[in-house]
Order: structure tokens, then C-alpha cells, then sequence
């Protein structure tokens, strides 16, 4: 993303689509099912729209900052996933989440205070992140409810393809160019990485954990993004406030768990 040439709005087409497949090949060994034509259609079709926005700011916030910082900011949709687990779904809510929410507020100043408390475009898509991915995961608990989620994850996976195929259908012709390009071996090992996740994710949703422990469990990796942002993409800049605001919104989540 980093690249002047490279166009968000298309590698976001591409990357669903290419998600779809390694995920519905996994799907069609386990047993996959199409989604029954009740009342989860609307449900469906909401997260679709949430995940195309927040896929869409996904890549144009990895354009704009470092991948640590993107990280951590993204990490901020948590308070807002927690918050909707307590008062939509019911789940509980303690002294030591609470906790959690107060470092996780703390990290984000570090990161951005002292001076450098400059709201820009990377800044907005990581929060658009945040917010969109956060009501789509709320919602998806509804769905897998009442669907299999290793058959979810390949449908939801297409579906935020097709809704921005069809916001962007000039992209479509250009989705042939990308085809011979380089950079579509990073889409495919993104798409592989990511998909094991997602199938990871939303199987124990079904088996029982609440979206209050999954959400924060799953962003324990963000120590270690800001240190390989470091190795191998020289995002070296500021690295002490990085990190400390990495630990502390690392054992904010950790709490939240």
C-alpha cells in the first residue's frame, strides 16, 4: 500500500475475492452450506456493507501509517466491540475490564500526544476500521447463531467483494492488470494468513466464547506488529513511545479477555 501506484479501492476487490477462495476451499472439505433464505438474508447483507467500508479503510490506513501505529489505533475498536457485547448482547463487565479500557485509552495518548496529536487521513481510516469492523463482528454473533460458521466465513467473505464490485464497476476491468503483478502474491498470503484467522475467529465464537473475550484475545499480536514494523519495514520512528503504548494496550486487551 505504501506504493504510489498502488489503488485501494482494487486491491480491496481483490483480496476479497481471493479471501473467498482459500477460505470456501477449506469450507468444501469440512461441508459447506449455502445460507438458509430466512430472516439472517438482512443480517447478511449488513455485514457485507460493514466489512466493505471497513476493508476499504483497512487498506487506505496501511497506505497512510506505519503498520504498528495502524495496529494500535485499530486496536481502539475493541472498547467499542466490549461496549456492544455488554449492551446488546449481555455480556459481563468487570473492574478489571474496566481497567483494560483505561490503558488502552492511555496507549493511544502515548502514541499520539506530546505534540503529535495530529488527526490526518491514516488517522480516520484506522478509526473507520475500528468502528465498522466492530458492528460487523456484533452482528455476525447474531448470524452464526444460526448458521455454520465455517460456511459463514467464505459467504462473508464474497459478499463485501460483490458490494464494492458493484459501487466500483470500473475496477473490475482493471482486476486483470493486477492479475500480473508482483504484488499479487502479497494479496495471496495476506488472504491465506487472514483466513486461517477468520475461520480461527467466528468457530470459537461457536463453541461458546463471548464476543467481550474473543475480540480483545485476538489482538494480542500487537507487540509484535510494532517490533516486525520496526525489522522489516523501518518504521523506526518514535520506537520507544511505540512500543510502551504497544505493551500497554496489550495488557489493556489482555484484561478485556
Amino acid at each position: 500500500m505504501k506504493k504510489e501506484e498502488s489503488d485501494p479501492i482494487l486491491f480491496t476487490i481483490v483480496f476479497q475475492f481471493t479471501l473467498t477462495v482459500v477460505v470456501l476451499l477449506y469450507a468444501l472439505v469440512m461441508g459447506f452450506e449455502f445460507p438458509p433464505p430466512s430472516f439472517l438474508w438482512p443480517r447478511l447483507i449488513l455485514s457485507a456493507l460493514l466489512y466493505a467500508i471497513g476493508s476499504l479503510c483497512n487498506f487506505y490506513s496501511s497506505r497512510h501509517l506505519p503498520a504498528g501505529e495502524n495496529s494500535i489505533l485499530t486496536a481502539s475498536g475493541i472498547l467499542i466491540t466490549v461496549g456492544l457485547g455488554v449492551t446488546v448482547l449481555g455480556n459481563s463487565f468487570s473492574v478489571f475490564k474496566a481497567i483494560g479500557v483505561v490503558l488502552i485509552l492511555i496507549s493511544v495518548l502515548i502514541l499520539y500526544g506530546g505534540g503529535r496529536m495530529k488527526v490526518n487521513k491514516g488517522v480516520l481510516y484506522a478509526l473507520g476500521v475500528a468502528v465498522f469492523y466492530s458492528f460487523a463482528v456484533i452482528n455476525d454473533v447474531v448470524i452464526i447463531r444460526s448458521y455454520n460458521p465455517i460456511s459463514f466465513v467464505p459467504v462473508m467473505s464474497f459478499l463485501p467483494g460483490l458490494v464494492l464490485i458493484l459501487l466500483f464497476p470500473r475496477k473490475a476491468i482493471k482486476i486483470k492488470k493486477l492479475m500480473n503483478k508482483k504484488s499479487l502474491s502479497h494479496v495471496i498470503v495476506y488472504s491465506i494468513f487472514y483466513g486461517i484467522s477468520a475461520i480461527a475467529y467466528y468457530q470459537a465464537l461457536y463453541a461458546g466464547a463471548s464476543i467481550s473475550q474473543l475480540s480483545p484475545i485476538s489482538r494480542a499480536s500487537i507487540i509484535t506488529t510494532v517490533i516486525l514494523g520496526a525489522l522489516f519495514l523501518g518504521e523506526r520512528d518514535h520506537l520507544n513511545r511505540k512500543i510502551l503504548s504497544a505493551v500497554l494496550v496489550s495488557g489493556g486487551v489482555l484484561l478485556l479477555a
